[in-house]
């Protein structure tokens, strides 16, 4: 197989395989949003009705963590193309029978029981796929490029949800709304099965990474990968989870909570809500994709505390356009915030790839990865309703997200962007790289961090940029 044909067939791998599991999980959160408190939490007022469907999207982000911990595990150990597959196949089994899932009027409480154990084991696997799939894009990358290849995962995460979006809209505008609320909104998660379907096999016909497959070689394989974790890299794991926050709570604060809020107290037709959501999603996708590609000449974390700033400088514009009950307006106030998100949440996957060995790579960076969504998007969306509900207006949630950016700030600016040049000892530089910084690195074990000890030795030598 050729050099470029093997790219392309990881790109691929990393772009559809990330695709299927956002759309099951998002086509998820749409229907909690606009069809479930009606047709799984009956009997309750509006609102209350409305914040159980909320807690019902947050066990999912719970699980993902969890999730994290099993697939990591068996990533760091076995391989991490097989796992991934694994968590493809699980997603599949948990998304397609919410489709069959009977309601409440029919089995009683039954329903609500049966799609929160279903939401659960879709949490479960997100939560091995998420960074699972960074890591095997970046570990094939050469130098240089991860910030490439790391992207496509991410554009994948932004097509499923742009595809759950999609598939939602066509159906409550061209449907009668009787017919979308008694089946129509079963039809996103029968079709997810045929996505997944081709995730898997696209999936099985890459190759597992060469750095995963030298430290197997070395016998380098950790017994249980999360204790090394915790115990020799505590305030990076930390550091990490803090520095994801803000993006996820700006996420679902505008794809979550404002939909809702949107629709239900401000009276924006869903029509309206859901087409600012879709064009915002396509925004992201492109923005992420190229703040990732060029994360590779302009470095990380540069362009991750820019786009945190940005994050907090755009909350009130946001709640203000929203409250304008203008469709344009809604529908650019969802762009922008999306936006700025993607020159936030473009290059970090690829920063915190690099910050972890090999040897506990995929445990550590699923770990935090997870951890940070459950922290800052499963809270999110509740904690705004009921800050609204406290406060009686929606400016304190421009508040809530402008202190999780000075959270988010403040572990970035800590979190070193000292890299290894190589992932591993079995890649061969590219063609446009240093080879003096190269030469420098040859006696190294390129595939573990240095020590305090041994960083200051060698800070001339460090690259400014990955």
């Amino acid at each position: 197989m050729s050099k470029n044909s093997e790219v392309g067939r990881i790109a691929f791998a990393g772009l559809v395989g990330t695709t299927s599991q956002y759309f099951g999980f998002f086509s998820y959160a749409l229907a909690a949003v606009l069809v479930f408190p009606d047709i799984f939490f009956p009997g309750s007022d509006t609102a209350t009705a409305s914040l159980t469907a909320f807690a019902s999207i947050g066990v999912a982000f719970v699980m993902r963590p969890l999730g994290a911990l099993v697939f990591g595990h068996f990533g760091d150990r076995y391989g991490r193309r097989s796992v991934l597959v694994v968590s493809l196949l699980m997603m599949a089994a948990a998304t397609f029978p919410i489709g069959l899932l009977p309601e409440y009027a029919s089995i009683g409480v039954a329903a609500p029981v049966l799609l929160v154990l279903l939401r659960v084991a879709q949490g479960a696997a997100l939560g091995g796929e998420g960074m699972g799939a960074v890591v095997l894009a970046v570990e094939h990358a050469p130098p240089r490029r991860r910030g490439l290849y790391s992207a496509f995962p991410g554009v994948g995460a932004s097509l499923g949800a742009l595809l759950a979006n999609a598939v939602f809209l066509a159906l409550s505008t061209e449907m009668p709304p009787e017919q979308f609320q008694s089946w129509g909104w079963r039809v996103p998660f029968l079709f997810s099965l045929a996505l997944a379907a081709i995730a898997v096999f696209v999936r099985m016909s890459i190759s597992e990474t060469p750095v995963f497959t030298s430290a197997m070689a070395r016998e380098e394989r950790l017994r249980i990968p999360i204790v090394e974790v915790v115990r020799r890299e505590p305030r990076a794991l930390l550091l990490s989870v803090g520095a994801m926050v803000v993006g996820n709570v700006l996420y679902f604060v505008t794809q979550i909570f404002a939909l809702s809020y949107g629709t239900t107290t401000l009276g924006i037709s869903e029509d309206t809500m859901l087409v600012a959501t879709l064009s915002s999603i396509g925004v992201q996708s492109v923005v992420g994709f190229a703040s990732a590609v060029f994360s590779d000449r302009l470095g990380r974390r540069r362009l991750c505390i820019a786009g945190a700033v940005l994050c907090a400088l755009w909350a009130a514009p946001l709640v203000w356009l929203l409250r304008t009950r203008t469709p344009w307006m809604i529908v650019l106030g969802f762009c922008v915030s999306m936006l700025v998100y993607a020159i936030y949440s473009g290059p970090l996957s690829a920063y915190l790839a690099g910050v972890f060995e090999t040897h506990f790579r995929f445990t550590a960076v699923a770990l935090v990865f997870n951890t940070g969504v459950m922290a800052g998007g499963a809270l999110a969306p509740m904690v705004s309703d009921r800050l609204v509900a406290l406060t009686g207006s929606a400016w304190s949630v421009a508040g809530f997200v402008v202190a999780t950016a000075v959270l988010s700030l403040g572990s970035l600016s800590r979190l070193s962007e000292f890299y290894p040049e190589h992932l591993g000892p079995q890649e061969t530089a590219g063609e446009d790289d240093p080879p003096p910084l190269a030469a420098r690195r040859s006696s190294a074990r390129n595939d573990v961090r240095p020590t305090r000890s041994t960083r200051s030795a060698t800070e001339g030598a460090r690259p400014e940029k990955d």
